[in-house]
């Protein structure tokens, strides 16, 4: 990761640069937000980055601050499997 990509918060923690704003925006994150965006560090983000999943409380948080809709967690079905069905086409 360039350095130019992290700014320290305390003597032993840092964060990703322009997180730590009133109005945050990841120094890695591309394109125009409300149409498409992207990590452009992907592979190599932080682990609070990982830690953060499609709507969870931190997604959220930031979609409600850019106008955006929550979203909202639904629960998959359990795949139901025919037990005589044996190849799939």
């Amino acid at each position: 990761m360039p350095e130019h990509y992290t700014e320290p918060v305390t003597a032993v923690y840092s964060c990703m640069a322009g997180t730590n704003q009133p109005s945050p925006r990841c120094i890695a994150l591309e394109g125009e937000i409300g149409r498409q965006v992207s990590c452009g560090m992907y592979a190599a983000r932080s682990s609070s980055c990982k830690e953060v999943q499609i709507a969870d409380a931190q997604c959220n948080k930031a979609r409600v601050a850019h106008n955006m809709i929550p979203f909202v967690q639904i629960e998959a079905p359990e795949p139901v499997n025919d037990d005589d069905f044996d190849q799939v086409c």
